[in-house]
């Protein structure tokens, strides 16, 4: 392990179980000393942060994904439910010899950064896939001074903790909260808004309305209890 990461700098990053083969967990875990959580993830390969989520692509798969149109059902997800998406690309795109335009892999790449707003990085093999990952988790978690894993740890009084609290609903980033906080001008009021309420935000698709009001109401069945291990983003 690299002294990288600090025990006061612990870098927690979820991964999905269909990255077990590929040997980047083990190099998070082993040369980065990243405390990896493995389970089933709705959207995405490795979720940084609350706001940050990762899809690895090889270039062919990426290709594939292109042609099969599964590229965009992806991207529609990891929006719905993180501000920040990355592609991670292993590889040449432009080399793979796939029966594909460069022009078609152009308006794909065009669509991911121009209409959704992601980030597309290039890597050359899974090592330096695995490098990038621990950097981008290390920055988002600890970079700008957070001390916690997925949250500002820090926040003023009054507006700044009623976004914080805004923030910690699923899929609700920073962006959707200030405009949920905008227009319902109190957390209590955004908790307490039916459905037909929440559809009135500005800018909130019919889905994502419908997320949320979810989660917000859901409730544990009795004689169920929430236990420890079970939070996505906790070692406790």
């Amino acid at each position: 392990m690299t002294d990288e990461n600090t025990q006061s700098e612990v870098v927690h990053i979820l991964c999905d179980m269909r990255e077990g083969r590929s040997g980047i967990i083990e190099a998070l875990q082993s040369r980065y000393g990243a405390k990896v959580q493995v389970g089933e993830l709705e959207t995405g390969d490795f979720v940084l942060s609350g706001e940050m989520v990762v899809e690895r692509k090889t270039a062919i798969d990426f290709i594939n994904s292109v042609q099969d149109g599964r590229l965009f059902n992806q991207v529609g997800k990891m929006r719905l439910n993180f501000s920040r998406p990355i592609f991670l690309i292993e590889g040449d795109v432009y080399g793979t010899r796939s029966a594909i335009t460069r022009e078609a892999i152009d308006g794909a790449l065009a669509f991911l950064v121009a209409i959704h707003g992601c980030t597309v990085l290039y890597v050359k093999d899974q090592a330096a896939a695995a490098g990038l990952i621990f950097r981008l988790a290390k920055q988002a978690q600890h970079g700008l001074g957070y001390d916690v894993a997925f949250r500002r740890g820090k926040t003023s009084p009054g507006r700044g903790e009623a976004l914080f609290l805004i923030e910690g609903t699923p899929g609700v980033g920073p962006t959707t909260a200030i405009k949920v906080l905008n227009h319902f001008r109190s957390v209590h009021a955004f908790f307490t808004a039916s459905i037909e309420e929440m559809r009135k935000i500005p800018g909130l698709g019919a889905k994502k309305v419908e997320r949320i009001h979810q989660a917000i109401h859901w409730k544990l069945e009795n004689g169920d209890e929430a236990k420890p291990g079970e939070s996505l983003f906790s070692d406790v």
